[in-house]
């Protein structure tokens, strides 16, 4: 009787050694499970936060791009609109007055494309600038009857080319 007691508790320990084994390995794993788990999630978290971050400074560049080109295009019109008053279509010389009204509106143009010139995009700067240099050749000029469609056209076109550059710029910009 005595083996037979030996072999019940050998068998016992045996079946709580095989059971708990299979246990410890069960607790291990989903230890493991959990630590890859967290790690995972470490780096979801890290990639949401750059995300964020990137984003963040990606809409704030864009909004100072943006009232840049606003500011500019604003300055832009307000001197075209003085160059179309300064040379109508109609008979008639330009008085001093509109002729400092038009110089007026070409400094406050250049001011603000000196201003946004950090926060704008080369092409749209290019083409305000060059929009600017067409027309600051009519500062102290008496403009022939003649030429004074063609100048305005060539006025309008190049603010036009200047809206182009705008819509292309903000077009290609993804805001998130």
């Amino acid at each position: 009787m005595n083996d037979w007691n030996l072999l019940v508790i050998l068998g016992a320990i045996a079946l709580s050694w095989f059971f708990l084994r299979k246990y410890i390995d069960k607790k291990a794993e989903n230890l493991a499970h959990r630590e890859d788990l967290r790690h995972l999630t470490d780096i979801v978290e890290r990639v949401r936060t750059q995300f964020e971050r990137a984003n963040l400074v990606h809409r704030v560049q864009f909004e100072a791009e943006f009232r840049a080109c606003q500011d500019v295009w604003r300055e832009a019109n307000n001197m075209h609109r003085e160059f179309v008053r300064l040379f109508p279509l109609a008979f008639g010389k330009p008085t001093p007055l509109q002729r400092g009204t038009f110089i007026s509106a070409q400094l406050a143009f250049a001011d603000a494309l000196e201003a946004g010139k950090p926060f704008m995009n080369q092409a749209v700067c290019k083409a305000f600038f060059d929009f600017g240099s067409s027309m600051i050749e009519w500062k102290d000029v008496e403009m022939p009857k003649e030429s004074t469609k063609e100048s305005r056209e060539e006025a309008r076109l190049g603010l036009e080319r200047c809206a182009e550059e705008i819509r292309k710029r903000f077009s290609e910009l993804l805001v998130v």
